[in-house]
């Protein structure tokens, strides 16, 4: 062991305390320019103590800060504390890599051939040091700032699942390994290789374990998306359904109604006034009985072989009638059922026909065609409407793009965000004659 001089020693022990107090309120988020003078004044004083007990001085750090908290709130942050640990564990390896470093580089300066040689290079040995630390400390916080999106998003979900007190407890078993380590060390007069290889191979092993943890938490946050998504997934398909139910629901009563309206049909033309007969055929034409159900123009829904997307198709079907649309639907052949993704294909689609019903509000011809097509694995689903103008195609899927003001341009966004995440779909637009055609297309593998 290395014996510094009190100067020497106040300098090292000031500069392991204020880069630990750097972190801390930097990774707590109090770092600001007020607490700076805090931090150089902290570092100052707990320095100058460090000369009495040299590298227990990180110990009485924390012990410090403990009781501080017990002292304000009777009780102890697991975040803050948790944090503090983490930094003075890092930082007890950085400081004995630095020392090692230093020792190697003054004696490959002044050409000493052993450790004894290196007590007449303290002072020396000491500037080593420091500028080992920073610039080890700067490497890690270049990493740092590099992954602090990923640091951040793990941190939110060790909230999320209260392991703060479980990680808490887990670092501070470390710590206080470390530090027993160092205290027999000191008393045993162990080498400071031996030393650093020890604090090593426990660190080695406290990121190991917080690499299980992160990769556990990461997991578990997976399934609880997964379960949350098939959630959602249920409750459109319920709502669908009861969409699709409600559309047979409306078949029924229509033919019901016509054959209702065609058995009373004789005795009104035989016995009843021509008030009467005038006011059954206003009833038996009206539009609601000859609605477009059952002529072709949605009726092949029953062929689209996805509850889902048969559901959809209904429900916007009802939702052009509204606005006064005209949806029709076109299929080459029965049983169109899409494999896989079909979330997505359902957000697309409705989308789609949310644009393309929109557009066809603005203009003369009121109509909008989907179209399914299929061959082999490849599935295509086209949504047509008529414009009245020429569309920027690159322009058209960017988010807020819109032609109907500020507060709309999100649906095809949507649109372009989803065929992107997958690496299976592909999004056509043909522009010409006065309509626009916006095809899906979705190669699935069996």
């Amino acid at each position: 062991m290395l014996d510094f001089g009190v100067v020497d020693t106040f300098y090292q022990g000031f500069t392991s305390i204020l880069v630990v107090l750097l972190w801390y309120y930097f990774l707590s988020g109090l770092f600001n320019w007020k607490n700076i003078l805090k931090i150089l004044v902290l570092a100052f004083f707990l320095g100058v103590l460090s000369v009495f007990v040299a590298d227990f001085i990180l110990l009485i750090m924390v012990l410090i800060n403990f009781a501080s908290q017990f002292i304000q709130k009777n009780l102890l942050d697991y975040d803050k504390s948790g944090i503090l640990l983490l930094v003075v564990i890092i930082q007890v390896l950085i400081g004995n890599i630095a020392m090692f470093l230093g020792r190697m580089s003054v004696r490959g300066l002044y050409n000493v051939s052993n450790l004894m040689g290196v007590q007449y290079y303290t002072h020396e040995l000491l500037i080593v040091y420091v500028i080992f630390v920073i610039a080890i400390n700067y490497v890690v916080l270049f990493f740092y700032r590099r992954y602090s999106h990923k640091i951040a998003s793990v941190s939110q979900k060790i909230k999320e699942l209260n392991l703060s007190k479980s990680l808490f407890e887990l670092v501070l078993i470390f710590y206080v390994a470390i530090e027993s380590i160092m205290l027999i060390s000191l008393n045993e007069n162990i080498t400071a290789t031996i030393q650093l290889t020890l604090i090593t191979s426990f660190i080695v092993m406290l990121l190991m374990m917080l690499w299980q943890m992160v990769f556990f938490i990461r997991s578990y946050m997976k399934k609880q998306e997964a379960s949350h998504q098939a959630k959602q997934n249920t409750q459109l398909n319920e709502y669908l359904k009861s969409v699709e139910q409600q559309y047979l629901e409306l078949r029924r009563f229509k033919h019901d109604y016509k054959n209702i309206m065609l058995s009373l049909q004789d005795s009104i033309f035989n016995g009843s006034s021509s008030e009467q007969l005038t006011y059954f055929k206003e009833l038996i034409a009206q539009r609601a009985v000859n609605t477009s159900l059952d002529n072709g123009k949605i009726a092949k829904v029953q062929h689209v072989g996805n509850e889902t997307l048969r559901g959809l198709i209904i429900q916007k079907f009802f939702d052009a009638q509204t606005k006064g649309i005209e949806l029709s639907l076109e299929l080459d052949r029965s049983g169109f059922i899409i494999k896989h993704n079909l979330v997505d294909v359902v957000r697309i689609v409705g989308n789609l026909l949310d644009n393309a019903i929109d557009a066809a509000q603005s203009i003369p011809d009121k109509k909008v065609i989907c179209a399914f097509n299929s061959l082999h694995e490849t599935k295509e689903i086209s949504v047509r409407n008529s414009t009245n103008k020429k569309l920027d195609v690159n322009k058209m899927f960017k988010l807020g793009a819109s032609t109907k003001g500020s507060q709309h341009g999100f649906g095809l966004s949507n649109v372009q965000q989803l065929v992107d995440k997958q690496k299976n779909f592909f999004l056509d637009v043909d522009n010409k004659n006065d309509r626009v055609i916006i095809t899906l297309t979705i190669l699935e593998e069996e």
